[in-house]
């Protein structure tokens, strides 16, 4: 459900977008956490460029990632890399760049130079010791802070010209566990499934005939309401 399988993930890194190819009607999960960064990138502006094809999104664009772990940097540098994106993943003792399906390790630069360069910038680190030196961010940054402790001081931040600061991603993570949740039911139980690989055996539907399910929010309101009760149960 959170996308970070070995077939989801193997895919994640290989580009491959869909489950069933050539048909491509499934689409992959991807892991949660990252993809609510892509998704809040999405939605600013200067971040994604939405006049461009898929996989070009991000041409152009120099993100630094400072983490990562397999939860969360590493697939959400893949991601980025993948829409179009030079990504720096940086870690404790190391520097990669993933770029045009590749990954580089980086011997000449620093942590500093990567994000110096960058016009968006991702922090992960789980301590609370750790502060990002906001002088090292330029004018009309973007920074999203992934991580539960805050890797940046904000006041000093926004005081920089034309910075945008995303303090927090976990109200849009669980959005995206709910959207793999209805993905995973469209791909695999849905009772159209068949009928949308034409000639594979299924049986048509009848016409007129209203389907049991009511509709596509319905199924999305059951499937987030059992998962609500279901974590409420579990806390008792």
């Amino acid at each position: 459900m959170e996308g970070l399988c070995h077939t989801y993930r193997s895919n994640l890194y290989r580009n491959v977008r869909f489950l069933d190819y050539p048909n491509n009607t499934k689409k992959c999960l991807l892991p949660c956490t990252a993809l609510s960064v892509v998704k809040i990138l999405e939605a600013i502006p200067g971040c994604y460029d939405k006049t461009k094809v898929s996989g070009r999104q991000t041409e152009g664009k120099i993100v630094t990632v400072i983490n990562r772990s397999e939860i969360v940097g590493r697939p959400l540098a893949a991601m980025l890399a993948n829409d179009g994106a030079d990504v720096y993943s940086v870690d404790i003792n190391s520097i990669y760049l993933f770029k045009g399906g590749r990954l580089h390790k980086v011997e000449d630069e620093t942590v500093e130079s990567c994000v110096r360069k960058s016009s968006i910038v991702i922090t992960g680190v789980p301590t609370k010791s750790y502060r990002l030196p906001t002088e090292w961010i330029q004018k009309h940054t973007t920074v999203v802070n992934v991580a539960s402790f805050k890797n940046v001081d904000q006041d000093a931040l926004l005081q920089i010209e034309g910075v945008t600061y995303v303090p927090m991603v976990g109200k849009v993570t669980v959005a995206m566990l709910e959207r793999n949740l209805v993905r995973l039911y469209e791909n695999f139980h849905h009772p159209d499934r068949r009928l949308k690989t034409a000639g594979v055996g299924g049986e048509e539907q009848p016409q007129g005939k209203a389907p049991w399910y009511g509709s596509s929010l319905q199924v999305y309101n059951a499937i987030v309401s059992t998962a609500i009760l279901a974590l409420l149960a579990s806390k008792k």
